[in-house]
């Protein structure tokens, strides 16, 4: 039990981690675009809890042993929302930009072209990897064939 437990932490902690990363660099990229040349230390903590969100989010709806029996288009969908909601949220409790300003309609579009540049990225990614994984299993059955 405790093994599984640990197995389950440091997996945690390492897709958090990747999530937090990728929340930083998209920061300092976009950030650098509209003026910002420092990042403040409030700023590194809501990417950290918005790593940890995101991170709740992939294992509730992408694990192999979820529990969430949804088409993968349903699971997009309601991440989608959900991330939404919470973006949306932090960005007045934290006084990231006005509600209609210029700022707000750019992270707008930000937002779905970073969500729907992911969900490109990774259908690309696991269909070569498919692919891949076919060109295996028909060399892998040849080569038995024969012997």
């Amino acid at each position: 039990m405790f093994k599984k437990v640990m197995a389950y932490t440091v997996a945690f902690k390492t897709i958090m981690s990747l999530f937090f990363s990728a929340g930083i660099i998209i920061y300092v990229v976009f950030g650098y675009m509209l003026g910002k040349r420092e990042i403040a230390f409030e700023m590194i903590v809501q990417i950290f809890f918005i790593s940890i969100l995101v991170t709740g989010l992939h294992y509730l709806f992408w694990t192999e042993d979820t529990k969430v029996k949804l088409t993968n288009s349903w699971k997009l969908i309601i991440q989608y929302f959900i991330l939404g909601f919470v973006l949306i949220g932090m960005a007045q409790v934290f006084n990231w930009f006005e509600w209609g300003s210029k700022t707000f309609y750019m992270m707008l579009v930000l937002f779905h072209i970073l969500y729907l540049g992911g969900i490109l990225g990774f259908t690309i990614y696991f269909k070569v990897l498919g692919f891949q994984f076919n060109q295996k299993m028909q060399h892998y059955r040849k080569q038995n064939q024969v012997r």
